[in-house]
């Protein structure tokens, strides 16, 4: 997309200033000197403004079971020549399905579900959160919490509504939520049944448009459920 080569000459992100890389036709511009681009997601601009989600990593996280490297993983969402990093310092890897797009505030342009996956934990450990462009600034409407894996310090993590062997995803302007109950006697593999819960936006926060049981072996809303349980 031609309008992202009016990019500035520095990145601004985290209150430092960093020198920009790669040539004037890479999205490499779009990361910090040092940083390595992991995913890119291109959002149409719709209603609204065209946007370039940027997930990367760079060097210098602390150290811990799990991330022996050091590597911590970011994401930045780019419009035009602004920016907001969401996050920056997960030590969860990108996958293809970490940001997927929908309009759940109804405002004509694509709104973002991002899902960070723990790839070292079990039962499909996730962060999940939506963020949308509310007058003229992208912040995040749905996921309160953190997804601390630092030992409950606050120094290392995602933030969202953390979830376990549970679906999520959007349809007709809701996003919606498929997880597990179990009852006293359940084991993780085995739960009594699942609930759908579908969640509308109002403008002001989420209001439960409906709730559903379904049985355990029940098909997913989507086909290729995120995360997949």
């Amino acid at each position: 997309m031609k309008v992202w080569l009016l990019l500035p000459a520095v990145l601004v992100m985290t209150g430092c200033t960093f020198p920009l890389v790669g040539s004037s036709r890479s999205d490499s511009r779009l990361v910090p000197a040092g940083g390595k681009i992991e995913h890119v997601w291109r959002v149409p601009a719709g209603t609204g403004v065209a946007e370039v989600v940027v997930g990367w990593s760079r060097r210098g996280c602390r150290l811990f079971k799990g991330n022996p490297v050091g590597r911590c993983y970011a994401l930045t969402v780019w419009r035009r020549n602004r920016h907001t990093t969401l996050f920056s310092h997960s030590p969860f890897p990108f996958q293809p399905t970490s940001v997927r797009t929908a309009d759940v505030t109804g405002d004509g342009h694509r709104d973002l579900l991002v899902t960070i996956e723990c790839n070292h934990c079990n039962h499909a450990a996730s962060a999940a959160a939506v963020y949308a462009d509310a007058n003229g600034r992208m912040r995040r409407i749905y996921g309160n919490g953190f997804f601390d894996y630092s030992g409950r310090r606050g120094i290392v993590g995602v933030p969202g509504r953390e979830i376990t062997e549970t679906a999520w995803g959007a349809d007709k302007g809701m996003i919606w939520f498929d997880e597990p109950y179990y009852g006293p006697q359940s084991s993780v593999c085995c739960p009594d049944y699942r609930v759908q819960t579908f969640l509308r936006w109002d403008g002001a926060g989420w209001r439960t448009a409906r709730k559903r049981k379904v049985s355990p072996g029940a098909r997913y809303l989507d086909r290729r459920p995120v995360p997949a349980p």
